[in-house]
């Protein structure tokens, strides 16, 4: 089932792109050569890129393909780096959870002023409430992570599977 969710999340974030590169394309066309640039563009691909964003950040948490810093990576203790990665995922989960609690605030006033796109007129509150929400799904995904790592003795489970950014549950085949 997750597997499902993961490739469908996966398809529309692919075909946002695919949409974002054509409708980029039209317009830079139409703005050099015929010196007509596509209506609303811009904000067609503010919203997409967003979109596109927000979509995958649920995806990148349990994947573990988020991007890491390692400053005290010098220190060979096992226990310490263990304790980095906890506190890096709770960091993560914190930092997720303040912005999805933000944006939904920010989702409720769009809501309410009935906030739309300048040029074509395009409600902006069922974005933002999306974003808040596939923020909120980031926070399960970090709680999730920090589980996994409880359970296996706190390491971080692509470590336990041999492979980067692999999941232990996963099958390499996967």
């Amino acid at each position: 089932m997750l597997k499902r969710i993961e490739t469908a999340i996966s398809i529309i974030a692919a075909v946002l792109l695919f949409l974002l590169m054509i409708i980029t394309f039209i317009d830079v066309i139409g703005r050099n050569f015929f010196n007509r640039p596509l209506n609303g563009a811009a904000e067609l691909t503010e919203l997409m890129l967003a979109a596109t964003v927000f979509l995958m950040l649920p995806l990148i948490a349990i994947r573990q393909k988020h991007i890491v810093v390692d400053l005290l990576d010098f220190v060979g203790n096992r226990v310490f780096k263990a304790a980095q990665t906890v506190i890096g995922v709770a960091v993560g989960a914190f930092l997720f959870g303040m912005m999805a609690w933000r944006l939904f605030i920010l989702a409720e006033s769009t809501a309410r002023y009935h906030d739309l796109t300048p040029t074509l007129k395009i409600p902006i509150a069922p974005l933002v409430y999306g974003m808040s929400l596939f923020s909120g799904l980031t926070v399960i995904a970090f709680v999730g992570l920090a589980v996994t790592m409880f359970q296996s003795g706190s390491k971080r489970p692509a470590e336990q599977a041999g492979a980067p950014g692999e999941l232990a549950a996963r099958s390499p085949n996967t």
